[in-house]
Parts: structure tokens; sequence; C-alpha cells
């Protein structure tokens, strides 16, 4: 069967993320926005808007993040050894035996959330690395596992906690998710005063590309899926080895190139009139993928009760950053236009009113991944560059924008339609 598809956007920015709460506080479970990370990560894009990407597992995924949960907040092992050497299998064995499945989560281009650094280096380190070949879990019934073996792998969990207890690592946890919590904080904050200065907003959803990281069609992307693969294995086995190795090639995109690039877009949009005249805001994200290095998805906020082709928009948009912007190095894909073509089931793009919960539902769920996204996984060696991206709230010194607002209730941003309605 291929490996190959065609990318739905629709799925990983809505499906998913319907599983993720939307309140401003922490959730602390952010396996769905992992998932989406993952498939960015692995996507290659052509021009046309289709992109594929190699299907991901995301049971390795979620079962690393739930391994590390188990590590870290209870006193679980993987097997009881009883005096007379027989062993009993308990459920953290199964991690036991996908840890090298584990393993291969990592990327040396990427920092992950400090557990999963953690797990990928204690890992490494011990000696249960090379027993990936054990029946850990006695499938066939018939052998049990070998004491010495069960015996490792217990000290395997023990010696992570003992370390983890050593170098403070809920902390680290805490101090790395913080950064996320006060992005989304911050979220929260931006869409309410987007929506209470504007009663009806103009949202075009556009992501950034580069000409030279265009996929053609199938075959290639076949053929970028095989390297890609062929490149990760070197990478993985570098690590193992204890040897930093990032493999690049001729398409990527530099961050210095992107960041000069939205630099002179975001100068524009305080100039260019004829485009961004009714601009009333922006949220959005530096994304990165393994094929092609960096690309920019930003949702835009204009003034709807002054502009209303959301679709025509979107394309002049990308029309600018093609020919102005980037002087031919670059194209744009419009989710608005795939909206317009029925692309999308949960549509949060295009014209929404101040009182239309479901629409801003969905919205949320998109712009909170951008932020969700930065808590859970970044780009080395960005520095302190910001990889979330957003306007600023002005001091609102006349009256709002748009008629006033008699009807209804105050809709919260963490507020959302019923995930189960498509």
């Amino acid at each position: 069967m291929n490996d190959y598809q065609p990318y739905d956007e629709d799925d990983d920015r809505q499906d998913h993320h319907a599983a993720i709460n939307r309140s401003g506080e922490y959730d602390g479970d952010m396996r769905s926005t992992m998932t989406t990370v993952a498939t960015v990560v692995n996507q290659v894009r052509g021009t046309d808007g289709q992109s594929y990407h190699i299907l991901i597992n995301a049971a390795n995924l979620h079962g690393a993040i739930d391994f590390m949960e188990k590590v870290l907040n209870s006193e679980a092992l993987p097997y009881r050894v009883r005096r007379d050497g027989d062993v009993a299998v308990l459920k953290m064995a199964c991690d036991i035996k996908r840890l090298p499945a584990y393993a291969r989560n990592h990327d040396p281009s990427l920092s992950y959330s400090p557990d999963q650094e953690f797990m990928f280096e204690q890992y490494r380190k011990h000696e249960i690395r090379n027993y990936a070949h054990v029946d850990w879990v006695d499938d066939d019934g018939e052998h049990g596992v070998d004491p010495r073996y069960a015996e490792m792998a217990n000290d395997f969990v023990l010696t992570m906690r003992e370390e983890a207890r050593r170098v403070k690592l809920k902390k680290r946890i805490s101090d790395w998710m913080s950064n996320g919590k006060n992005n989304l904080d911050y979220l929260v904050e931006y869409e309410k005063y987007i929506f209470d200065t504007t009663a009806r907003v103009m949202v075009v959803d556009m992501v950034f590309e580069y000409r030279k990281t265009a996929c053609a069609d199938v075959t290639e992307a076949i053929e970028r899926r095989d390297a890609m693969q062929g490149r990760a294995e070197r990478e993985h086995e570098a690590f193992m080895n204890g040897v930093l190795h990032h493999e690049g090639n001729p398409r990527w995109v530099s961050l210095v190139e992107l960041k000069e690039d939205w630099r002179h877009l975001k100068q524009n949009m305080k100039g260019k009139r004829s485009i961004f005249k009714h601009l009333v805001g922006y949220v959005g994200r530096i994304e990165y993928s393994r094929d092609a290095g960096h690309h920019l998805h930003i949702c835009f906020f204009f003034n709807g009760s002054a502009l209303e082709d959301h679709v025509g928009y979107s394309l002049k948009i990308a029309q600018y950053w093609k020919e102005e912007i980037t002087e031919g190095r670059g194209y744009a894909f419009s989710c608005n236009l795939k909206a317009a073509q029925g692309g999308y089931r949960n549509v949060g793009v295009g014209l929404i009113n101040h009182y239309d919960h479901v629409k801003r539902g969905y919205l949320w769920t998109a712009i909170s991944y951008f932020a969700k996204a930065t808590q859970l996984v970044r780009v080395k060696h960005s520095g302190k560059q910001q990889m979330f991206l957003h306007g600023k709230m002005k001091k609102r010194t006349g009256p709002k924008r748009g008629r006033p607002r008699t009807k209804g209730i105050e809709p919260a941003p963490s507020e959302s339609p019923d995930s189960s309605k498509n």
C-alpha cells in the first residue's frame, strides 16, 4: 500500500483539535497537538495546495507521553519478580516493548518537552537499548520473560525516577510549559479583543511556502519520503551512539530567510493600504518540516464590515507574497479557497460575527494550535526567535467598531460547539 496520502488540513487543524481542551488554562493533555505537529513536520506540499505526508503512528507519540506520565507520577513497574524466579508481566511491560519505537520519535533538529528529551537520553544511556529483540510481553504465551530481563526493565524505570528527582525534572517541565500557557492566556484575551473591537471579522487563513520546496507529484513525494526515512535512520543511529548528526538538503528554507520575508511582510502590513488598510490583527506560527525547513502559517483578521470577499482577498494576499515579498521565490495556499470549495467540515474562516459561537469555536480550535504546538515541540537553534506570532492589543480610545451589540450573552473564547457535530 502507498504510504503517502493527500494531506487533509481539515483533519489535522480541526478533527485532531476537537479533542483538545479549549480552556485558557493548561490542560495537560497534548496528545492531539503532538499528532498535528508530527504531521506538519513530516508533510511535503505541492504548489496546488495538495500535501503528502508519512503516515504517523500516533500510538507511538501518545504512548511515549503516557509512559513518562506513569514514570513520573506513579510507582508502577513493568514486572514483578517473585523469589522463585517467576515473573508477573504488568501493564507497563507494553511500554518496555515499545521503547525502540518511542526512541524513534526523536529528531535532532527539534527540542521536545523536557520529559520526552529526558526519556530519549535515559534510553540511549541504559543497557536496555541493546535488547530490543527480547519478547518483553511474552506474546506467544509459551515462554515466560527471563527474570534477568525483567530486572533490567525495572531498573530502567527506577533509574529514570531517581534521575528525574535529582535533576528536578518536574520543575523543568513546568518551566517549559509556562511559556506555552502564557501564549494561550494571551491568545484568549487577544481573540476576545478582536471580536470586542470588531463586530464582524473577516478571517483569512494563509500558508506561505517557497517554490524550491514544492513537490510536483506523488512520485516525487515518495522519493522524498524514502530520502527522509534514510536520513532519519542515520540520525537515529548517530544519536544512539552519542553523536549529534543532522542532515540538511538543498531545498531547505532557513529560519533566517523566512524571518527576513516575515519582517518584510509585517512591515508592509502597516503601510500597504490597498491590502492591509482594514487589518485589525493576526495570529500564526513559523512551522518546520523535515523535508523543506521553515514556512509560515498566518490567520489575518480584517474588519468584516468593510470587506466581504474573503476568498478573493486571500488570493490577493497570495499574489502579494509571491510577487512583492518573495519576488517569485514563494507561493501561498489559501485555506479560505479550500473552505469555499467544501474542503472543511468545520469552517472557522471567512466572515464571522461577534455572536456566532459556532464559527468562533472552530476558529479557536485552529488558532489555539499555534500556541499549543509551541508548548510541546520547538525548533532547535532558533535562539530567542519567536515562533508563535501575534498582533498587539491597542488601548481603546474611541467607540467600538461596528453596530452596538445588544443581543445574546458575551461568549468566552474557551467556549466551543459540540465537537461531535460536523
